[in-house]
């Protein structure tokens, strides 16, 4: 079994799954859709290319907390005013419309994909040298270091327990949340079955939270 681990770091970060227009909240940890998004992004799916979506969901994904980071809040204004003599609006409402945006300080995570080994040797390549931008999350969430750490022999969990840790690491120990492979643990209905603007589409997977201790060993300093 071939095991694709990444780095997700960045100043900030937003995995949401129940976001609405007033209110985008975060996870305390990536989202399936948004590492998948990510992915898309690398290799240049189109939104609505559901096919190669669903073809990059089948991985399994567990993700490893180095540094939890701090919950931001943004209170988001657009639209209002005029310019020019018009009238500014968004979405055709008039007036301001006003939304609360959480996101994630100072994070860093290493998240483990696990799944065929084409597939995968083609991620890291796109990963690599992406397509379009890559983003944490959301557009405004650029990653601050290379994604890929590299493709390993071995399953998921021994993965997550091998990769070095980041710099700056909190203290031990460190959280995992692994994707199950039948119905147990917690229910998340963040895998991406389609990223069509006209209709978002998920599915459900389980997850299984842990807690591991392991030696702080950061990974090498980057300049």
């Amino acid at each position: 079994m071939s095991v694709l681990v990444v780095r997700l770091e960045g100043p900030l970060q937003a995995w949401s799954t129940q976001g609405r227009m007033g209110i985008r909240d975060t996870e305390r940890e990536p989202t399936k859709s948004g590492v998948i998004g990510l992915i898309a992004a690398a290799l240049g799916v189109q939104r609505d290319d559901d096919d190669r979506v669903s073809e990059l969901s089948t991985v399994r994904m567990g993700v490893r907390v180095d540094r939890a980071g701090t919950l931001l809040h943004d209170y988001h204004t657009a639209g209002g005013g005029a310019f020019r003599g018009r009238e500014y609006s968004v979405y055709g409402t008039k007036g301001t419309v006003v939304s609360h945006r959480y996101y994630l300080q100072d994070a860093s995570f290493v998240a483990a994909l696990e799944g065929d080994t084409t597939l995968l040797g083609r991620i890291a390549d796109a990963l690599y040298s992406p397509r379009y931008p890559l983003f944490l999350g959301r557009r405004s969430c650029p990653p601050s270091v290379v994604p890929l750490i590299g493709i390993v022999d071995g399953d998921m969990r021994s993965a997550l327990l091998a990769a070095p840790l980041c710099d700056r690491p909190d203290e031990p120990p460190y959280r995992i949340v692994v994707e199950s492979t039948g119905d147990s643990g917690d229910a998340r209905s963040d895998v991406p079955v389609s990223f069509s603007r006209v209709e978002r589409r998920h599915a459900r997977r389980y997850v299984i939270t842990d807690w591991i201790k392991r030696p702080a060993v950061p990974e090498e300093t980057r300049s």
